[in-house]
Order: structure tokens, then sequence, then C-alpha cells
């Protein structure tokens, strides 16, 4: 048996005039979109009206760090390109942005936000952490539609087709390859419902589900990236992500330890 993903033949999913809105764009919306409903209903489920409050004002700030966050990353990976066209550094919308940027930079956002708020820094990043699994799977479709996050040749029962202008230049006689972006997407989803579980299951301390989802996506992290063929950045055959894949699962790791070796 032999199942065959074809590729799109437009990454555009119409016009607005002549402005093209993407695939891609429209996917992320609803993404991010599901994730800020999901978690406002699960918060209403365990916490009271001020703390969905606190959590929904922090949304915007959250936003703009990540987005600036995941740009600052990307582009930092490619600086040779963006160096010889800096005009293309805050064209977003032609792709381009890195998920350990925008974690990074939503930590430091939720930081400063529940320093000024006078309010549990680990509770909030905890809300965050507890549905971002669930939009990065929905978000990972924006590959598909983009024809990247693709891995390596397949000649397995599973394979996407990937058109030839999309292709690397040492595999442009090799069609099919392995669908990264829907192993990791279903991958992501396993998190969503192992914090899921914890959150309406377990009383937890504050910080477990954010050290939980970083460590764990982090590891799946480092499994995908060692099938991925378009890594930005390199050091010799280590890829950097899978470095900083490696280090936020000692960090995640030492912190959870930390969290449960306090008594009580």
């Amino acid at each position: 048996m032999e199942i065959i993903i074809n590729s799109p033949d437009n990454p555009v999913f119409f016009h607005i005039f002549n402005y093209p809105v993407r695939y891609y764009g429209v996917i992320l919306s609803i993404a991010i979109l599901v994730g800020i409903l999901l978690s406002d209903y699960l918060i209403k489920l365990k916490y009271d009206k001020k703390t969905l409050e606190y959590f929904q004002d922090s949304i915007p700030i959250g936003f703009i760090f990540a987005l600036f966050g995941a740009r600052l990353f990307y582009v930092t990976g490619s600086y040779e390109y963006y160096l010889q066209n800096p005009s293309e550094i805050i064209m977003i919308n032609h792709g381009g942005i890195s998920i350990f940027g925008a974690i990074v930079f939503g930590i430091l956002a939720i930081y400063i936000y529940s320093k000024i708020k006078k309010i549990p820094f680990l509770k909030y990043l905890d809300f965050y952490a507890l549905v971002f699994p669930i939009s990065q799977a929905i978000g990972r479709f924006g590959n598909y539609f983009n024809q990247e996050a693709y891995g390596c040749p397949s000649y397995g029962f599973l394979k996407l087709y990937i058109d030839e202008a999309h292709r690397k230049e040492e595999f442009l006689n090799i069609p099919y390859y392995h669908p990264a972006f829907l192993y990791e997407a279903i991958l992501d989803f396993i998190i969503f419902i192992l914090l899921l579980f914890i959150y309406k299951k377990t009383n937890f301390k504050e910080g477990t589900i954010f050290y939980i989802y970083l460590l764990a996506y982090s590891f799946i992290r480092l499994i995908i990236e060692s099938i991925r063929i378009d890594s930005i950045l390199n050091i010799g055959e280590v890829k950097i992500v899978q470095i900083i894949a490696i280090l936020f699962i000692l960090i995640s790791t030492f912190f959870l330890f930390k969290l449960y070796k306090k008594r009580g």
C-alpha cells in the first residue's frame, strides 16, 4: 500500500484587489484563533474571571513579541541573504519565521507583563503552553501549501510530492519526500492531549505544563530536524535548531526537576 500526498497547485487562497492572501496566512490566523478561544474555555474551567481577563489582556503583547522573535531568529539564521537584501527583513509576508524565536520572545513578553501586573509568571506561561501545541499542529499545514518543511526523499509507503521548483538543487530528480510537517503536526497534537490530561486531571504545580511542553516539543523537533533538508543554518553537520532543542531539553528538565524537588 502506498499513500502519496500531492502538493497544491497554488499557495494563494484568494485575492483582495491585487493583494494575494495565501493559505499559509489564513491557516496561521485560524491556528491563533483556535488557541485563543480554546485557552479562554480551559481557563474558565479552573479559574476565576479575573484570571481570564489578565490572560486576555496579555495576548496582544505576547503576540507582538512572539512575532518579532520568530522573525528575528529566522533573519539571523539567514543573515547572509538579508545583509544583501535588507529591505526583505520586514517582509514577513514573504515567509520566514522560527518557532523557537517565538517561544523565547513570548516568554519574555509574559515575564514583563507579569511583573507589571504583579501576577504569577509561571501560571500564565502554563496557559499559553497548554494550547500552543494545538495551534502549532494546525499551523504546520501552512507549510504544506508552501511546499516547505518537508523531509529527505521517501521510498516508503507515505510520500509527499514536491514540485521541482521547490526541491533542493541536489534532489532535483527526486519527486517524493517525507511529509515532515505532517509528522510534527501529529506529534504536536499528542503533546496537546497529554497537557490537557495534566491540566484537567491533576493538581499540578505552576510551571509544570510549560516545562513539559518545552521538553516534549524540543525532543520532537530534535527528531524531526534529523530528516528535514531545509534547515537555514548549520554548524558543520549539526543544525542550529537541534542545538537549541537540546539546550531547551536540558533547561526544561532541570527546572521541572527543581520544581518537584521542593517539598510541598
